[in-house]
């Protein structure tokens, strides 16, 4: 059923994103030819492309090219989308699992740590760093990070654009910012999730058995609080993708973020449709992995939905 959901979810994304395009006053032959181009040949530029046919027909000639794998052609460089948007899709993802697998190997044992003694010293230092982190933006924080390891330190590249010669290292500074970032989300959620088992009825009797508190931590209390860590990540996945394009963009990552940018910069429609729908797409598969990992991780919640 979820399933179904997400297609829905996703078709109805892409149908919003088209229309949203279409009341644009920006004309893609204009952007194509530039605004030195005579009427006659932006007019043989909209009949070659299929820009005088009427919406619908264009949105389903469109849609039935995204269900096959073509998303079209740029109208500014004139390559297939679906060649530009297979790497950037792949280091984006791997500057989001990064980054988000860091906040959790970070935020998930502090928040194991603070949640024991909610209101104790390392509760309130943690919460204190928390929030300032919270309130730094993602650019900031990416500019302070590459000054120090890149300009100070000199052991990290300024800029991402290595990445596409090979050149891994190219991936630590904006992991490392988006991480840190993800740090405050993974933390304060975790920490509710922590207090709240540690209350249950069911850890209680655990404790009360002789259980050791190592064991409750892990068979009890840690179950718990990866159900919020995952479904902090699935909530806030919009954040993290909008993180994600500011973080490309500080040092030029050569990711989806960046060829947004890029598009929004040039006018370049069909991409921004292209993008927008492989964002939609990724949403809907995190959230619905999300939901099927808590029930996996939860005993709770396994035996309610069988």
């Amino acid at each position: 059923m979820k399933f179904f959901i997400g297609l829905t979810t996703i078709w109805l994304a892409s149908t919003v994103v088209f229309a949203a395009v279409e009341v644009l006053p920006q004309d893609p032959a204009v952007t194509a030819l530039g605004i030195e181009s005579s009427a006659e040949q932006r007019a043989l530029f909209r009949e070659e492309h299929g820009l005088n046919d009427p919406p619908v027909t264009r949105y389903l000639r469109w849609a039935g090219g995204i269900v096959q794998g073509d998303f079209g052609t740029s109208i500014v460089s004139e390559r297939p989308i679906s060649d530009e948007l297979g790497p950037r899709v792949y280091h984006t993802a791997i500057l989001a699992l990064g980054g988000v697998t860091l906040s959790v190997i970070v935020g998930l044992p502090l928040a194991l740590i603070a949640g024991r003694r909610p209101g104790g010293p390392f509760d309130n230092t943690a919460n204190l760093v928390s929030l300032t982190l919270h309130a730094v933006p993602e650019f900031g924080l990416g500019v302070v990070l590459a000054w120090f390891f890149a300009s100070e330190l000199d052991v990290l590249p300024l800029v991402s654009s290595g990445i596409d010669s090979g050149n891994p290292l190219g991936y630590v500074l904006p992991i490392l910012t988006l991480g840190i970032m993800g740090v405050s989300y993974v933390y304060r959620f975790s920490r509710v999730g922590v207090i709240e088992a540690g209350q249950a009825p069911f850890v209680r009797s655990a404790a009360l058995r002789g259980v050791s508190p190592r064991r409750v931590t892990t068979h009890h209390v840690l179950p718990v609080a990866s159900s919020a860590v995952i479904n902090v990540v699935a909530l806030q996945a919009i954040v993290l993708l909008s993180g994600v394009v500011v973080v490309e963009n500080v040092f030029a990552f050569p990711g989806l973020g960046t060829l947004l940018i890029t598009a929004v910069e040039s006018n370049d429609l069909p991409v921004i449709e292209a993008v927008a729908v492989v964002t939609s797409a990724l949403l809907v598969a995190i959230n619905l992995f999300a939901d099927s990992l808590v029930v996996l991780l939860n005993p709770r919640t396994r035996r309610t939905r069988g």
